[in-house]
């Protein structure tokens, strides 16, 4: 016992370096995730901007809007034809075959009267221009109608938003005003004091005679 505790004595006293400080537990590397990257996209077109039509071609109105509003604003010196005003509302149904008979007919004359220009035809029941006006004059047709009596009135507006001439065109009115402002109501400057038959109202001489100043007031929006 006395060598084994001199010899463990001198091997402690032969050394001159000082014990290293304890060793500290070694943390575990960090983990790493590996993102893969999607997938490339095969390159699209991106979609047209409303209204990024070409010259003389129609450019399309916001989307959005009431079924009334047209989707169309038409194009540059060209003419947008509206569905009908039809009133009271209760009988647009039975002057569905009416409407689109007047909106052919004033169609007609238009092209009669502003040969070249592009005419855009709206479908039902389209027949208003969006909140900042349309690029185009527009054309409409205002019908009232009380049981089998009918009365018509062409309605002309220039680019933009400008007034609504009234035009008178089949049946007896009073106008209280011959214009109303952009988008208001026109029927609400309008009394009837005599209707023609619905039936006959397309062949109607008071049609043929009054298409001059249907003609008159286009030409003047045109200008």
């Amino acid at each position: 016992m006395t060598v084994t505790r001199l010899l463990i004595l001198a091997s402690c006293a032969g050394s001159t370096e000082a014990p290293g400080p304890p060793m500290a537990p070694q943390s575990p590397p960090p983990m790493v995730m590996r993102v893969e990257a999607p997938p490339a996209q095969p390159a699209t077109a991106a979609p047209a901007r409303p209204g990024s039509a070409g010259p003389g071609s129609a450019a399309p109105a916001q989307t959005g809007d009431a079924p009334e509003i047209s989707r169309s604003v038409g194009a540059q010196g060209g003419v947008v034809v509206f569905w009908p005003r039809v009133i009271p509302r209760d009988v647009v149904p039975m002057t569905r075959d009416l409407a689109a008979a007047l909106q052919r007919k004033i169609r007609d004359v238009v092209a009669r009267t502003l040969p070249g220009r592009p005419i855009d035809v709206r479908p039902e029941p389209e027949r208003v221009c969006p909140r900042a006006g349309c690029t185009a004059m527009t054309v409409g047709v205002l019908v009232h109608r009380n049981q089998n009596g009918c009365v018509a009135l062409a309605l002309v507006s220039g680019p933009g938003t400008a007034p609504s001439k009234i035009v008178p065109w089949g049946g007896g009115v009073r106008l209280r005003a011959d214009s109303v402002p952009f988008r208001e109501a026109p029927e609400t400057q309008v009394t009837v004091t005599d209707y023609l038959t619905c039936d006959g109202l397309l062949d109607h001489e008071q049609l043929r005679e009054r298409e001059t100043d249907v003609a008159a007031a286009l030409r003047s929006a045109a200008n």
